[in-house]
């Protein structure tokens, strides 16, 4: 069978599709990826076939001063329009001669381009907010675990608006192809077969999602292993530190941030793990308690922390989560805000801290009380266990190839 899986966003949307693709790939499959291209080398090196999609999103977000502003919210979707455009250009030639294709994250194009040409479609997504339900609200908002009234409310109020957005601006494509328009971007996107690469122990699907769904488990990438002997001599050297990294936030945001992270750590007595995520010079410089590092493979450095603080992507959730160490999330954007209320809600970490509210003060109390309450690492050992009697991949593998 030929596949053609397909996603635009960042490392988060990247990684999951690429474990994905190597394990088709594994399954005997004619399968290619296809992505921002300043992920291709990356890919590449992991033996994943790769076709760049697009424009550099890492390099647009970076371009930004921070992402939770409006202004900046703005820019985002306006980049994402242009890419939309983009990809009715793009993908008709990617995806010829293929049996199935398979999206993800802002793929908006291709479920009206997979109809064009008669290809079976799929799509994955990595949070269950994705999925209209009365149970969470639409991921452009932030409040959690309101009404369901309110939810309902929001997800309808969104759809009215996304008529003259994405709605239009798809539905302006599918006229020259002679397409029906679409009422619904959103469930069109989705269609009616998703995949919900996330744990159930975390954030199961809502009993009220329409689609039919598969939860198989956040699909997680294994790298060759690390090995980086400044970073053995920092964890031989002392406790357990806390790992701090906020991944797809804008790299002028995390560099203003980081002194208040390395004091807020201070306060609390912990030595301290940073991915840098920049190659800008450091606002704060390496000392015995506070340790850089750059493209580690999270799934061998988490274990070895006593706690991780992070974003709230969903790859960096469930990658602490399988872990088993307890996690202190800061959102600025999107589904964030609900990765930090499930990891309340299941006891993994205490209440997030949204990214306009961080301070090194209330960053310092939830580490102390993250730390300090033996529940937390507790069930994040738990679910850890729970997690790892399920087999992800083999079930995407199975949902994606099957006749």
């Amino acid at each position: 069978m030929k596949i053609v899986l397909m996603t635009c966003g960042s490392r988060g949307d990247v990684q999951p599709m690429i474990a994905l693709t190597l394990a088709i790939k594994r399954a005997g499959h004619d399968v290619r990826l296809a992505g921002p291209p300043e992920k291709a080398n990356w890919a590449n090196k992991l033996g994943c076939p790769y076709t760049a999609l697009g424009g550099d999103l890492t390099a647009f977000v970076d371009s930004l001063d921070g992402v939770h502003r409006l202004s900046d919210a703005l820019r985002f979707v306006g980049w994402v329009r242009r890419e939309v455009q983009v990809q009715f250009r793009q993908i008709p030639h990617i995806i010829a001669g293929a049996d199935r294709v398979v999206g993800a994250s802002l793929t908006f194009a291709l479920s009206s381009v997979a109809e064009l040409k008669k290809i079976d479609y799929r799509y994955i997504v990595f949070s269950p907010q994705l999925l209209p339900s009365a149970h969470h609200p639409h991921p452009t908002f932030r409040l959690q675990g309101l009404p369901g009234w309110w939810n309902r409310a929001g997800w309808r109020l969104v759809a009215l608006m996304e008529r003259f957005n994405f709605t239009a601006l798809v539905n302006r494509q599918r006229r020259r192809w002679g397409l029906p328009l679409l009422k619904d971007f959103w469930r069109h996107l989705l269609g009616q077969d998703v995949l919900v690469a996330t744990d159930r122990a975390i954030a199961p699907v809502p009993p009220d999602v329409t689609q039919k769904t598969l939860q198989t488990g956040y699909l997680h990438l294994v790298q060759p292993k690390s090995y980086l002997p400044t970073l053995e001599h920092f964890l031989a050297d002392g406790p357990p530190p806390v790992y701090c990294g906020f991944g797809s936030m804008p790299k002028k945001d995390q560099i203003r941030l980081l002194p208040d992270i390395v004091s807020a750590l201070r306060r609390a007595g912990q030595r301290l793990v940073v991915a840098r995520f920049w190659t800008d010079p450091l606002p704060v410089e390496p000392d015995k308690d506070l340790f850089f590092i750059r493209k580690y493979p999270h799934l061998d450095l988490f274990p070895r922390m006593a706690a991780v603080i992070h974003h709230g992507g969903a790859g960096t959730t469930a990658t602490a989560a399988i872990s088993g160490v307890p996690q202190i999330i800061v959102p600025h954007a999107l589904d964030q805000f609900h990765w930090g209320y499930r990891v309340r809600r299941s006891r993994l970490g205490p209440a997030p801290i949204p990214r306009y509210r961080l301070t090194p003060r209330r960053l310092s109390e939830a580490v102390r009380r993250c730390l300090g309450e033996p529940y937390y690492r507790q069930r994040a050992h738990q679910v850890a266990a729970a997690i790892r009697r399920e087999s992800s991949l083999d079930r995407a593998v199975a949902a994606i190839t099957a006749n």
